[in-house]
């Protein structure tokens, strides 16, 4: 490849010694990101015959008003003619860090003109520790970490989008490793308001630096306690609370149980006590009354004014559950001035077997 280039060269430079053509403008220099297509302009004036674009001395491609010639898949190339002009662009593909190289248009009477291509990494940004909130009033170091970039980032800060003073952060930059180079930017801080602060990785590849940012919340200094006890106080409250009111409930439930149980046992006694009246009933209507006297008075009995003693006694024969009782004869010295004598009668009364009853009539 290096033979063509060269015999291409000596023989546009043989066709062009009588050829007034000049390059109006030449390449610029060229800044791009890694793996990206780099390109360069060179524009001539016309007759134009040859043109050749080369780097680092070497022929890559070369441009004949017919066709042009590629030596190199990642070289190619666009035309553009003008009334009195022609330009010609020459697109790298895909660049890697062996590019970095010098590219010329050459033509064969006006020289040359060369301009630099510069391949450059954009690595990895971010904070060492992210850090949500600070104290106000008192100062805190925040790191931002640029990572394996090439070349070397400018590191800058910027507090709710105003840039921040240089003598306020530090960077070091530490050995390239593999052609990476990695920096470190120590922000100190001293914020008595919420804060948005961002940490910016510039390179010229980049259209815009590369950002990150941490939303940093301030909080009351170290001596004023109230947040603390407020923070220690009020969870204590809710736990005394709750233990509380399970206490409540767990005496509630105790006491309707008890309620429960005392209503039970109430309606026990109540069922015992009317079973034990009904069996007292039952023991007095069986014999246990006195069925000699009568709620009412002695003249209820109606006594004969005489009844001989031989009715009684065939009575008695006529009904054998009907008992004897006599009744002495009382005087009414014993009662008074009555001069009376309550004779001797016969009182027959029911009676069920085995029991007597004896009454004694006045």
């Amino acid at each position: 490849m290096g033979t063509v280039g060269t015999l291409i060269t000596l023989f546009s430079i043989l066709l062009g010694t009588c050829l007034p053509i000049q390059i109006i403008e030449g390449p610029k220099d060229a800044f791009v990101l890694l793996n990206s297509d780099a390109a360069f302009n060179c524009t001539v004036s016309l007759p134009w015959t040859i043109i050749i674009w080369m780097m680092n001395s070497t022929p890559v491609l070369t441009i004949t008003p017919d066709r042009p010639i590629i030596t190199d898949s990642q070289f190619g190339q666009r035309n553009y003619t003008f009334p009195e002009s022609f330009t010609s662009e020459l697109i790298i593909s895909r660049v890697s860090l062996k590019n970095n190289a010098t590219v010329e248009c050459s033509l064969q009477t006006d020289g040359s003109q060369r301009a630099n291509l510069f391949v450059q990494v954009e690595g990895k940004l971010f904070f060492e520790s992210k850090i949500s909130s600070v104290v106000t009033d008192r100062s805190t170091d925040i790191v931002c970490k640029a990572e394996d970039w090439n070349p070397d980032p400018t590191i800058t800060w910027t507090i709710n989008r105003t840039t921040v003073h240089s003598e306020r952060y530090t960077t070091i930059v530490h050995p390239p490793s593999g052609h990476l180079y990695t920096a470190i930017s120590t922000l100190n801080l001293t914020l008595s308001a919420d804060a948005e602060v961002m940490c910016l990785a510039a390179i010229k590849a980049l259209p815009q630096p590369k950002t990150v940012e941490l939303n940093i919340t301030v909080k009351p200094s170290s001596h004023d306690w109230t947040w603390l006890i407020v923070a220690i106080v009020v969870p204590i409250a809710v736990v005394l609370l709750l233990i509380i009111l399970i206490i409540v409930i767990v005496c509630c439930i105790k006491r309707t149980k008890h309620s429960e149980s005392s209503y039970q046992d109430e309606i026990r006694k109540i069922s015992k006590r009317k079973h034990l009246e009904t069996t007292m009933g039952d023991q007095k209507s069986s014999g246990l009354e006195n069925f000699g006297m009568s709620s009412e008075s002695l003249d209820d009995f109606n006594i004969p004014s005489a009844v001989p003693a031989t009715s009684q006694t065939n009575s008695q024969n006529e009904n054998a559950n009907i008992h004897t009782i006599k009744v002495p004869m009382v005087s009414a010295n014993s009662f008074g001035s009555q001069e009376q004598i309550v004779n001797q009668y016969i009182i027959n009364f029911p009676a069920y077997p085995q029991k007597t009853r004896h009454v004694t009539a006045v």
